[in-house]
């Protein structure tokens, strides 16, 4: 019974030391990701945090296993844009006191790292540190900013977009059109700080007046331009058969008197008649 007892106990410890040493979550440091890299598996799609499950069978292996473990690093920028609305020239001039169409916009974006893709940068790009992660995420910063800036400027389609823009209240939708095109990144805010947009009431009226004359422009001037193209068409038709004719007439001169015969002209008097003077 004793020794049945002792085996039971054995069993029991070595089952609790073979969990331990597979526990990963216990190696991570608090508040720390970690992508698992073994020699028999490979890198694992899955990151380790503590608190969260995570038991691998190839840290049973000594010197199987890696971790490599980053800590949570975001960075921000203060991004400033400016340009004119469509077209904004040609509408102005239809407008009196020629009203401006400029506008200018000033964002703040902050990114991270996102966790699930760390297991990606490391296999890919070699990332294994901290500072390896802190260079790629300030590169990645730079092109975050370039689609938060074309995202701000295609918000500006309308009056109610513009409006909605400025107020702020299109932030969460910016934010998340910047995450979906950037999935590597844990975009963690894409604010307006400060915004001037004209206004597009005014524009768009601008705009209908711009419409409207380049109709009555095209109504006006089509009518004109297909007489002359139809004139210019029958010119050139009339200057091919003129064309073709010098052509047979220089190959065929007797052509002539035929033509001039069927015309009811008197053909050209020939060489020797008219050196007999008849």
């Amino acid at each position: 019974m004793k020794r049945f007892i002792w085996t039971l106990v054995l069993l029991t410890l070595t089952s609790a030391a073979v969990f331990l040493i597979g526990w990963l979550p216990l190696r991570v440091e608090p508040g720390k990701y970690a992508v698992v890299a073994s020699k028999t598996g490979g890198v694992e799609d899955e990151v380790v945090s503590s608190g969260r499950f995570f038991w691998s069978a190839a840290a049973l292996l000594p010197t199987n296993l890696r971790l490599v473990q980053f800590s949570p690093a975001r960075v921000e920028r203060l991004i400033s844009l400016s340009g004119e609305l469509p077209s904004a020239g040609a509408y102005r001039a239809f407008m009196a006191g020629e009203p401006d169409f400029s506008w200018d916009i000033s964002l703040r974006v902050r990114i991270a790292a996102a966790p699930a893709a760390l297991p990606e940068l490391f296999s890919r790009y070699g990332i294994d540190s901290d500072e390896a992660l802190g260079a790629w995420l300030n590169e990645e910063l730079e092109g975050a900013a370039s689609d938060a800036r074309a995202l701000a400027s295609d918000a500006l389609v309308s009056a109610e977009a513009a409006s909605r823009l400025a107020s702020g209240a299109a932030d969460e939708e910016l934010r998340l059109a910047l995450a979906a095109k950037r999935p590597e990144l844990d975009v963690l805010g894409l604010s307006v700080v400060a915004a001037r947009v004209p206004d597009l009431y005014i524009y768009e009226q601008a705009r209908r007046l711009y419409a409207s004359y380049i109709e009555s422009f095209r109504q006006s001037v089509e009518p004109a331009l297909l007489r002359a193209s139809v004139s210019a068409a029958e010119d050139q038709v009339r200057m091919d058969t003129l064309k073709r004719y010098g052509e047979l007439l220089a190959r065929y001169p007797a052509l002539v008197d035929f033509l001039a015969i069927e015309a009811g002209i008197a053909p050209r008097p020939f060489p020797a008649a008219a050196e007999r003077g008849e």
